[in-house]
């Protein structure tokens, strides 16, 4: 089977999936991705070429639509040019998010297209004005967000087949289309991320080492900023560590902002907070790592004794389901992507998003309890029974092996 993978930054979400249509040798796999290109290991990647600059004096509201359009005149060039070698994929999977399956339709009329739906956009009701700390009362802010569902909207028209990870990221879209979009997860390495009663993680520069049962808070993110709580979680670390002499924390996650936007005063928002709270954490106890490779980014999962997961009503990150998995004690936030997957008592604590006080003395509670065991457990069988790569990949494999729409 000839497959077509579609996303500017590919592998992402489909990492797992190509990986596993890899290891079947009769099939032929590219991706089109953005410049430059990338390698994973059976897969052709092909960075694809933009035709043209992006315009002055545009409707302000088209400049983000222009970017879209841009991708997917780039993307079709890069398909005419394979279709003219002879290459027809049986499959196209794509985020259709950036405006890249724009036109490939037309390219491939007959190829089975599976859409990644991830997220459709509200004035309300999401994260979208959720924070009060930082509201946008701008209508032009609602224009924008409209057009951000556009190309969403025309992919799922022109799909045969769409999924998306959870349930709350299926509800966000409109209940006309959602009876089109399954739920399928990507998955979690329920054989990688494992609970480890040994690991360690050392910090060179402080000459620290954290084991297994020390008094370790965790939090991780792509990127540190609100949309994630970073702002909350700071705050609330001046409490817990007056309270808890002995307690370190471990902050993974890179500095430059994914989601929403930068600081004004600063140039990120890790600076902003250590401004705010920087001269109340003992630095020999609060540590910063940046992003880190896999390995080491599970063995702080495996020595964490409490991970914070905070989110707004957005995208759910894979940190929490991998923290679970590694048998690490989660609190999670008050908020529909995670209240989804964590019953408070059961499988993880709930706290509100919004209150520091509460967060922190969570946090002091759980780092001193000897009651986490039947609740780590839990945790862990429940990621073993609904986020199971293996199970997850056979589900979206029999996805893409179901029937074209009529």
């Amino acid at each position: 089977m000839k497959i077509l993978f579609v996303h500017q930054n590919f592998p992402a979400q489909f990492s797992q999936i190509a990986a596993h249509l890899v290891k079947q040798t009769n099939n032929e796999l590219l991706a089109l991705k953005a410049p430059p290109a990338a390698n994973f290991e059976g897969v052709g990647v092909v960075p694809y070429r933009f035709l043209h600059d992006t315009q002055t004096a545009l409707h302000p509201l088209l400049d983000e639509m222009e970017s879209k359009v841009l991708r997917g005149e780039a993307v079709a060039e890069a398909a005419l040019r394979l279709k003219n070698k002879g290459w027809h994929p049986d499959v196209i999977i794509g985020h259709p998010g950036w405006g890249e399956l724009l036109f490939i339709r037309d390219i491939w009329p007959t190829a089975k297209l599976v859409v990644y739906c991830e997220y459709y956009y509200h004035a309300e009701g999401q994260d979208f004005n959720f924070d009060p700390e930082f509201q946008d009362s701008r209508y032009s802010t609602i224009e924008r967000m409209k057009l951000k569902n556009t190309v969403m909207l025309n992919a799922l028209v022109e799909a045969d087949l769409a999924y998306t990870p959870t349930q709350w990221q299926r509800q966000t879209f409109p209940e006309n289309v959602r009876h089109c979009i399954e739920v399928i997860h990507e998955g979690i390495d329920t054989d990688y991320f494992v609970p480890d009663e040994d690991a360690f993680f050392h910090i060179a520069n402080k000459d620290v080492t954290l084991r297994a049962g020390d008094e370790v808070i965790t939090y991780a993110a792509r990127s540190l900023e609100p949309v994630r709580g970073f702002h909350q979680f700071m705050r609330a670390l001046p409490e817990v560590l007056e309270k808890r002499p002995n307690a370190h924390v471990v902050i993974m996650g890179k500095t430059q902002t994914s989601y929403g936007l930068d600081p004004e005063d600063f140039d990120t928002w890790q600076e902003k907070l250590l401004a705010e709270v920087g001269h109340l954490l003992d630095p020999q106890r609060v540590h910063f790592t940046g992003f880190l490779p896999k390995e080491h980014y599970r063995t702080v999962l495996q020595v964490s004794k409490v991970h914070v997961y905070l989110t707004y009503p957005f995208l759910l990150s894979w940190s929490m389901l991998d923290a679970m998995a590694c048998g690490a004690f989660v609190l999670g936030s008050d908020t529909s992507p995670v209240t989804e997957i964590i019953e408070s008592g059961k499988n993880g604590l709930i706290v509100p998003f919004f209150d520091t006080s509460e967060l922190a003395q969570a946090m002091v509670d759980q780092l001193t309890s000897t009651k986490q065991k039947t609740i780590k457990k839990a945790a862990r069988k429940l990621i073993e029974k609904e986020f199971n790569q293996k199970n997850c990949v056979n589900d979206l494999l029999a996805l893409i092996s179901r029937d074209k729409k009529a």
